[in-house]
């Protein structure tokens, strides 16, 4: 029988992400929440509109790719759980990190962010590929669903 091991808690683990920037990753270690909303601040780099990005991790919670799938409007961004795990299956993803911005500023989630959230857990559990986090970015800050306790 083999060996059983231990799969890291992405808020401790000494995973790395990388950032996605002209095919060549610039590796930086993750330890937390803060520091992934700190990657996606800058990936969304004050946009005006809700945009929703996904970082797909390897077993070791190291960045495999990450990408911006949906791009809203002021106040609203269309998202399919589908179109998420198409994503993490064809980058043969071990595990997600997703995040989008409030462009209002307000980083407190909305029915729709938790029922997303919800949504993405139920079908992460079912395709073995399970979320790690939801972050939510707003002008002064973040919330995590993690870090809330789901």
């Amino acid at each position: 029988m083999g060996r059983r091991t231990k799969r890291p808690n992405w808020l401790s683990s000494k995973g790395r992400l990388a950032l996605c920037v002209c095919n060549h990753p610039i590796l930086m270690n993750i330890r937390d929440s803060r520091k992934a909303a700190r990657f996606l601040r800058r990936q969304m780099k004050s946009c005006e509109v809700e945009e929703f990005w996904v970082i797909a991790l390897n077993p070791s919670c190291d960045v495999i790719a990450c990408k911006m799938l949906f791009r809203g409007t002021v106040d609203s961004c269309f998202i399919h759980p589908r179109d998420i795990f198409r994503f993490a299956l064809l980058n043969n993803a071990s595990s997600l990190l997703v995040g989008h911005n409030h462009p209002s500023g307000s980083f407190s989630p909305s029915a729709a962010d938790q029922e997303l959230t919800c949504r993405l857990r139920e079908a992460g559990k079912l395709l073995q590929i399970p979320l790690v986090d939801h972050i939510i970015i707003g002008r002064e800050g973040f919330f995590s669903f993690a870090q809330s306790g789901w």
